[in-house]
């Protein structure tokens, strides 16, 4: 008994298929892939942020705290923390925060009257963005309240410059530091750093739970 064989019109069929499979899939492997990096990414700049911080509490002196004192406006004490941070992240140039535009994962525009708009911002030597926001006056510091915030651009100035995409935050306290998101549960991060949500918490959602993907 002989075998049937295929005819052109079967083989352009199969290859057909085979050719839009690959067209669908392959972005979103790729996409993903993307996703996956930048979780690791995150998590490995939580780390060495968590260090930073512990060196910083380990190494600071009555100078450093009588420096923090002294200043009179929020915009003096970023420069203050600003120069802590500045012999481990290397900044270099100022970000003007008016061509240097950030959105939150729904796509909305965080503009200057946001809880979230930061406009002490500078370049890295590693290509990072980080910016500095202090949020209390020392008087009012206390354990349950962040003092001051900081936001990482992973990518620089490179897009999308969105939250939960490449920008990430964490927040100071006067004896700890914690990544956006981490007061509340698993199921409010994950909405939250969903394509409808703002993205705040996809800095805990990743680093706690890292590799959910949405």
């Amino acid at each position: 008994m002989k075998k049937q064989a295929f005819t052109l019109v079967e083989i352009i069929v199969v290859i057909s298929i085979v050719v839009l499979t690959a067209i669908i899939l392959i972005p979103n492997i790729i996409d993903d892939n993307k996703k996956l990096h930048t979780i690791s990414q995150w998590k490995h700049t939580y780390k060495n942020i968590e260090y930073v911080f512990s060196a910083i509490k380990a190494q600071s002196t009555e100078t450093d705290k009588v420096a923090i004192e002294k200043t009179r406006t929020n915009d003096e004490r970023e420069v203050v923390l600003c120069d802590l941070l500045n012999p481990y992240f290397r900044m270099q140039s100022v970000v003007d925060p008016k061509t240097y535009k950030t959105y939150f994962k729904d796509g909305s525009f965080v503009n200057e009257k946001s809880e979230y708009y930061v406009k002490n911002l500078h370049t890295t030597n590693s290509g990072m963005v980080i910016g500095v926001k202090w949020l209390l006056v020392p008087s009012q510091a206390q354990n349950s309240l962040p003092i001051a915030m900081i936001t990482i651009d992973l990518n620089g100035l490179k897009k999308p410059n969105k939250w939960g995409h490449d920008i990430f935050g964490v927040n100071i306290f006067v004896d700890r530091i914690e990544p956006f998101g981490e007061e509340y549960d698993e199921m409010l991060m994950k909405s939250d750093c969903s394509k409808k949500g703002k993205g705040i918490s996809c800095a805990s959602y990743y680093n706690n739970y890292g590799g959910r993907l949405n």
